[in-house]
């Protein structure tokens, strides 16, 4: 039960990046379970708020765009949103 050669593919890879008393946790917790992960962390009102809140600063749409992993237009459209 310990050996991680034994387990599941997806248990040895979580092993390598978290550890193996992690994985034996995830495991007991979520096993049976389907899992899914959003690709972005922040959750996205929270993230319109940080976004709004570097652009009153100086930020440039441009910059925001980059450093949030979102096209300029998007940017543009939740700031629109976001002062609505």
């Amino acid at each position: 039960m310990d050996d991680p050669r034994n387990w599941q593919a997806l248990y040895r890879e979580l092993s390598q990046v978290i550890g193996r008393s992690a994985t034996r946790q995830l495991y007991h917790y979520f096993r049976g379970m389907q899992v899914s992960f959003p690709q972005r962390l922040l959750d996205s009102h929270r993230e319109a708020d940080l976004m709004y809140q570097e652009y009153c600063r100086g930020s440039s749409v441009t910059r925001l765009a980059q450093r949030h992993n979102y096209s300029e237009r998007s940017v543009r459209r939740i700031l629109t949103k976001f002062r609505e």
